[in-house]
Parts: C-alpha cells; sequence; structure tokens
C-alpha cells in the first residue's frame, strides 16, 4: 500500500504522458457534485505489493480536514500490516479523531487482506492485486456501522512513470443501502524524479450504488510527494474535497517496513 517504483530510469517524456493521463483521469473521477461521504480515515491509493512472509510493519495515517464554518477535524489512523506468505498480507486499522475543539473520539477498527498474483506481468510493468476489508466505526463517522470493502488493484510502472487504479467497492451490512455495492473509485499517476523521489497526483470518486449510479457523487483531488528510504516510505498531500462537504485536506502516511 506504500508507494514502490522499482525502475530507476528517468525519462523527460514521462511528465507531459503524467499530465495528460491524470486531465482524463480527473475530468472522469473528479468533476464537482451534491454527494455522500467518502473514508475520511485512509487517504490512500493502493500499490499492488504486500510485505514479505514473516515481515511486520505499521503504517501511520494523519489527515486534517480544514471545513468551512464548522470544527476541523484531524484523523490518526494505526494500520500494523504481517506477511503470511510472499503474495499474501493482513492488516488492521486503528481510527482515532480529534476536532479543533479538542473532541478527542474512537472511530473504529478494520481488518484487511490483501492477496496479489505473484510476479507482474507485461514485462515486469503491470501489477496485480486485490484487497478485502471489514469495519465496525461508531454511528458519529458512519451510519450503518458494519461495512466491507473490495479493493481490486492495477498498477503500472513504466520507466518513471508510475500509475495505479483502484475501483472500489463498498458495500453497508445494515441500513438502508444493505446488498447495493456502492462505487468508489481512486487513481494515483506519479513521475519518479530521483531513485528516492517522485510526484503526482491522487483522484478519489464515489458515484454510489451500482444500482443507481450517479445518485451520488463526491470527489477529491490531491498533489502528493513520496520519498522511499531502504525500510520506511512516506506520502504527504494537499489537496481539495467537494461534496462532503467542500473542504481542504492535508495527509501524510508514513510506513516503517523492517527487514526481517
Amino acid at each position: 500500500m506504500h508507494f514502490r517504483d522499482s525502475a530507476g530510469r528517468c525519462y523527460g517524456a514521462a511528465v507531459p504522458r503524467a499530465a495528460t493521463a491524470l486531465a482524463v483521469v480527473a475530468a472522469v473521477l473528479g468533476v464537482p457534485a451534491v454527494a455522500r461521504a467518502q473514508d475520511a480515515f485512509e487517504i490512500q491509493v493502493y500499490d499492488s505489493t504486500t510485505a514479505p512472509r514473516g515481515q511486520v510493519g505499521i503504517e501511520t495515517h494523519l489527515n486534517q480536514h480544514v471545513i468551512d464554518g464548522a470544527p476541523g477535524e484531524t484523523h490518526l489512523t494505526l494500520e500494523p500490516h504481517y506477511g503470511l506468505t510472499d503474495w499474501a498480507e493482513l492488516g488492521g486499522y486503528f481510527q482515532t479523531s480529534m476536532t479543533t475543539g479538542g473532541d478527542l473520539a474512537y472511530a473504529g477498527v478494520k481488518l484487511r487482506l490483501k492477496l496479489r498474483r505473484p510476479g507482474r506481468v507485461w514485462d515486469d510493468r503491470i501489477g496485480l492485486a486485490i484487497n478485502g476489508e471489514l469495519s465496525a466505526v461508531p454511528s458519529r463517522f458512519e451510519p450503518q456501522v458494519w461495512g466491507s470493502e473490495l479493493r481490486p488493484i492495477l498498477d503500472l510502472t513504466d520507466g518513471a512513470l508510475y500509475a495505479s487504479i483502484n475501483p472500489i467497492l463498498t458495500f453497508d451490512l445494515r441500513g438502508e443501502l444493505a446488498g447495493h455495492p456502492q462505487l468508489e473509485p481512486a487513481a494515483k499517476l506519479a513521475v519518479k524524479l530521483r531513485e528516492t523521489v517522485a510526484i503526482g497526483a491522487e483522484v478519489y470518486g464515489a458515484f454510489g450504488p451500482l444500482d443507481d449510479l450517479g445518485s451520488e457523487h463526491a470527489s477529491r483531488l490531491l498533489a502528493v510527494v513520496d520519498l522511499t528510504g531502504a525500510w520506511w516510505d512516506l506520502n504527504v498531500g494537499v489537496g481539495y474535497g467537494w461534496g462532503d462537504p467542500d473542504h481542504a485536506i492535508a495527509k501524510l502516511i508514513l510506513g516503517l517496513h523492517p527487514p526481517g
């Protein structure tokens, strides 16, 4: 789930290619409209990698939501994970929230399992994986409380260019939308500037139930920077969300993956 680009080469043509592709993705996912809420705790586009067998790691998600006319919220989520095999990863989330007024709240837990296709395809360019989640979140944050998610993952590395798409389906396990899968896709485009630095953009959308697409619509667009080290990675982003309600967003994801 952290950004990893295995290519060491850098191509000047990657920047305009990424900009063109981003414009297309933003046009599809990023049109502001009246909308439903999106995940306010994990703002992340997944890649297709999994932790090596036996490796223990943790990601810390820190998000700031600045809402005009309402208290802002800071969300802190801890996400430990463990490599079950070379192609399967087990993880969990512990979520908290604090408003600018000092109101601290427990914001739920999630359990996830990520499976990837061993090896990449198309001359090692494309990776494939799928992630499933089960969540229990207080009604203050998710009215239905119980939910789940199925996230297919396809990512592409081509020289300095990296792209990932996650056509996410979310499932309310109770409430009026129970039994109606909802489409919440996410995508990322990034260009590697050097071995340890990449810049790019992430786009997130929400379109409502599959049997009533377009009935709801929310979107987010963030500019991001990715830094990688031998056993850590950092994703920092700033942007704006429309429709849940409209507001500015800043995020930081720090991943620690000590060698076994």
